[in-house]
């Protein structure tokens, strides 16, 4: 499924007036309401005028035959009612189709436009590459380099809309051929869009959160011994983490050095307990004394 997602005006692309050829075809209406207006870096330009921020998605017919599907777009077209055709390069972005089924969608971009009714879409594919489940590379045609849908659409002033353009793969038959087309009916104003690109932003900063709090490591240096001197070591990726305060037992014993490292007293008591801070992260120590022996064991 590709989406496209709407605003009007600021800059545009360039004028052109392609021709149908025998380009994949379908039709429908939609018009956007006032309900579409948004808001952020969706909303219409500064300058008063509005923008078609432009997705892809995927509708799931034959794609479960496939382990990637990959879509490279060239363009994006856009004809106004009885008027021009203007163009948005998107820089030949590629796209996995396998990954976009149902409501999952990715922005190709955000393009400027002029406050009209549009009727009819057009998406310049420059490559595709399948690949089945098997591993089996196949050939999937795409009738002219283009996808196309008659389908009316209205921007208003100061308004951002999100147009969503659909494409599935399908199989022809039993021949075990596939063919790209459009989808009329998961295409428009007023359909659901998950915005992977910033589903994936926030698993990012979670797997980084996770991973910098993993980072942090404390060791001791030698034996620990009740009622002598221990060396706390503290690294972060392998590199020593100068400064960071380490607290003996709940009482603070100082800063490690440049070379991350401290000596504390370790107390005579039978439990040790060292924690090491940063600005943003801590880690702990701890060991447990015998009743005849001095040395301790634990972490």
């Amino acid at each position: 499924m590709l989406l496209l997602a709407g605003c009007v005006g600021g800059q545009g692309g360039t004028t052109a007036s392609p021709t149908t050829g025998d380009a994949a075809t379908t039709v429908g209406e939609t018009t956007a309401s006032s309900d579409d207006t948004a808001s952020g870096d969706d909303a219409a330009s500064s300058d008063g005028g509005s923008a078609v921020n432009f997705y892809v998605s995927d509708e799931k017919n034959a794609m479960s035959d496939f382990a990637h599907l990959n879509v490279t777009i060239s363009k994006v077209g856009l004809k106004e009612s009885g008027g021009n055709w203007t163009t948005h390069d998107v820089n030949d972005r590629t796209v996995d189709l396998t990954e976009l089924t149902g409501a999952n969608a990715t922005r190709l971009g955000t393009f400027p436009v002029e406050n009209r009714t549009y009727e009819t879409v057009f998406v310049h594919v420059s490559e595709v590459n399948g690949t089945l489940t098997g591993g089996e590379q196949v050939r999937v045609k795409l009738p002219s380099e283009k996808l196309q849908i008659h389908q009316t659409f209205s921007v208003g002033p100061n308004q951002s809309v999100d147009y969503v353009f659909d494409i599935s793969v399908f199989k022809a038959g039993k021949s075990g051929k596939y063919i790209l087309k459009p989808v009329i009916s998961e295409s428009g104003t007023d359909k659901e869009i998950e915005d992977v690109d910033e589903k994936e932003d926030d698993e990012k900063e979670d797997n980084e959160t996770v991973t910098d709090a993993e980072e942090l490591n404390a060791t001791f240096v030698g034996n620990v011994t009740r009622g002598e001197n221990a060396t706390v070591s503290v690294t972060r990726n392998g590199t020593a983490v100068a400064n960071a305060t380490v607290s003996v037992n709940g009482e603070i014993a100082g800063e490690t050095a440049e070379d991350g490292t401290l000596t504390v007293v370790v107390p005579d008591r039978k439990e040790l307990e060292v924690e090491i801070e940063t600005e943003d992260e801590s880690v702990e120590l701890k060991r447990t004394f015998g009743e005849q022996s001095g040395q301790g064991n634990g972490n």
